[in-house]
């Protein structure tokens, strides 16, 4: 089969499934996450497909945290900000440690 020049996968591949088992291989890719492409490569080369619920939720809240951190040693450096509460800093990275660690027990 001659490869498409711009194509990162040039190889096309296809298959015939009934229409129930395509419709549960597509809703599978939905909950996985990913693209029917993307679903069926995985499967057929055998990788692990891991989809973990919450976690969109925390690395936004994670990311917010890391932005007023950030903003916090900006002002620090520029001598605006002398002193700050770092226990309470301590504390918030406790909970995210804890967050974590409780959406990764959940997938096993």
């Amino acid at each position: 089969m001659k490869k498409k020049a711009n194509r990162t996968k040039p190889i096309p591949l296809s298959f015939y499934v009934t229409e129930e088992n395509a419709e549960t291989i597509r809703e599978k890719a939905k909950v996985a996450g990913m693209d029917l492409t993307k679903y069926l490569t995985a499967c057929a080369v055998g990788k692990e497909i891991v989809r973990i619920d919450g976690l969109d939720d925390f690395t936004r809240a994670l990311r917010q945290h890391g932005t007023n951190l950030n903003q916090l040693t900006t002002l620090a450096n520029l001598g605006r900000v002398s002193s700050i509460n770092v226990s309470e800093t301590y504390v918030l990275y406790l909970e995210i440690q804890k967050q974590l660690k409780d959406i990764l027990e959940r997938r096993i």
